[in-house]
């Protein structure tokens, strides 16, 4: 796989599934992730790809989805995630966006391993 590829790959996916994403990331996150998601997708519009943090925002994502710091009082995760009714439709959403970024994220360490990846001082923040 090529870089214009995953780039495409993960275009798609923020694409496709555009309303559950943020959705997922507001329960999760509130404004402030939303923000981020935006920011990233934003970013991915823009006409450097190679200046992306993909493998940041990714696992980002990930880790939001994955509810990776909800046991983390100090963090605000914990308390989105104490908001959520755990029989909300957006709970199978977030599974299911977990496994798709899970994959993502895959495909981005195959891409890296097979002498594909791109300097992280190359990036600029995203």
């Amino acid at each position: 796989m090529i870089r214009k590829q995953f780039l495409a790959q993960v275009k798609s996916f923020i694409a496709q599934h555009d309303l559950d994403l943020q959705h997922s990331v507001l329960l999760l996150g509130g404004s402030p992730a939303l923000m981020r998601l935006q920011r990233f997708r934003q970013s991915l519009t823009g006409a450097n790809g190679k200046s992306l943090r993909l493998a940041r925002e990714l696992n980002w994502l990930h880790d939001l989805l994955s509810l990776e710091h909800v046991a983390d009082i100090d963090r605000e995760e914990s308390a989105y995630f104490a908001m959520i009714d755990l029989d909300d439709q957006a709970v199978w959403a977030i599974c299911t966006l977990t496994e798709a970024v899970s994959a993502l994220i895959d495909s981005h360490r195959a891409f890296e391993a097979a002498g594909n990846g791109y300097s992280q001082s190359s990036e600029v923040a995203a």
